[in-house]
């Protein structure tokens, strides 16, 4: 790791804990710190670390070009505020529109993790990821596979060419804001560790469209700590096969932690289970090691090897794989294919169980959206 990237840590450390005293660092490590957190979406994260930094220089003009910076910098800290309170107020909109329409709803991601920040607006915020299930009485009739068609159908009544994949169907944009309405909150590649999953999530289902948070003008219901641990993990583990994962999801993951007082399983065990332990081992790592993470937050063993790995992947491809330029084989249908082939290949080492499943779970989803493609959906 460069120099840079290790006083970008010192930083970020800084910013997430103010106990921390910022370092003191020059005009052109300030605009490096900044293209970095830029890329990571961190920047009204980090900017609470500039606010509390000592000008680098006494001389005047990089006083000046230090100080044209921190405008710039807060420039972008407003324009975040500002998203985040529209997107909050359209969380609040559409949980009041699903519950018109008689679905239940839980936030997924998001606003819903900005809640735990110290300042939740500081979250750089994007879509909107919403989890929905039809409102009943008979729960213990209910089917997944019933309430997947359900959902669609009723997505499909607003927007007829919705595009529907396993766990989630586009929703008609809200507001300026891009939403995904979920079915199912995640998933694995391999079929016997995504049975397994599936089953966890349906197991803590009705705790999670009940525990309500407020939030702006409204109240949501949002994931418990253990949904958590492990939604926002698996997430982290498909996003890393897929297109890339950024340090925001690592810093999400690091508020879940810190803010739960009440470790009730043993995650070893429970991970172990549902084919996340290996990822989990690599998050671990990265969090105690460059965010500061205490050893009484770790949930299981560090894994100093894929952290190592894993933390190569973020810092080269940024926010979700975004500036990643080393897999370009063209923007159609074959090159992304070859790419994602290619990524799997270099995962195949540290996470053989994802990286050997993704090809023969790509084929069966591509027959389960040509089941979904029409209006009229199939069971």
């Amino acid at each position: 790791m460069t120099d840079i990237y290790n006083k970008f840590f010192q930083v970020l450390r800084c910013a997430i804990n103010d106990d921390i005293e910022v370092p003191k660092l020059s005009v052109t490590e300030w605009k490096q710190i900044y293209g970095i957190a830029q890329k990571q979406s961190l920047l009204a994260v980090v900017f609470r670390a500039l606010e509390r930094a000592t000008p680098p220089s006494d001389d005047d003009d990089e006083k000046d070009v230090f100080g044209k910076l921190v405008i710039e910098w807060l420039g972008q800290v407003r324009a975040i505020e500002r998203i985040n309170h529209n997107v909050t107020a359209n969380v609040v909109k559409i949980a009041e529109k699903f519950a018109q329409d008689k679905f239940q709803s839980c936030l997924l991601k998001g606003q819903g993790n900005g809640l735990l920040y110290p300042q939740p607006n500081s979250r750089t915020p994007g879509d909107i990821d919403i989890l929905i299930r039809p409102r009943r009485y008979d729960l213990g009739k209910r089917k997944v596979v019933d309430d997947v068609r359900t959902i669609i159908e009723y997505v499909r009544l607003q927007q007829s060419d919705a595009l529907a994949i396993y766990h989630h169907i586009e929703y008609p944009r809200f507001n300026g804001t891009d939403v995904e309405v979920h079915y199912r909150p995640s998933f694995m590649f391999n079929f016997i560790y995504n049975s397994r999953l599936q089953h966890f999530y349906a197991d803590i289902a009705d705790e999670q469209f009940h525990n309500r948070k407020d939030i702006a003008d409204g109240v949501i219901a949002v994931p418990t700590a253990e949904f958590n641990k492990v939604f926002l993990l698996s997430h982290i583990y498909n996003h890393l096969f897929h297109e890339g994962i950024g340090l925001r999801q690592l810093l999400d993951y690091y508020y879940v932690l810190e803010n739960d007082v009440e470790f009730s399983n043993d995650y070893n065990v429970l991970f172990s289970h549902l084919g996340i332990r290996n990822i989990a081992g690599a998050i671990m790592w990265i969090l105690t090691e460059y965010f500061g993470m205490k050893q009484d937050k770790v949930l299981v063993p560090v894994d100093e090897s894929r952290g190592r790995f894993v933390l190569n992947e973020i810092l080269q491809g940024g926010n979700f794989g975004k500036y990643d330029t080393r897999y370009m084989f063209g923007n159609g249908k074959f090159g992304r294919n070859l790419q994602r082939l290619y990524r799997d290949w270099r995962l195949l080492r540290y996470f053989p169980s994802q990286a050997i499943s993704e090809p023969i779970f790509r084929i069966w989803h591509f027959l389960w959206r040509q089941k979904h493609k029409s209006s009229k959906v199939n069971k």
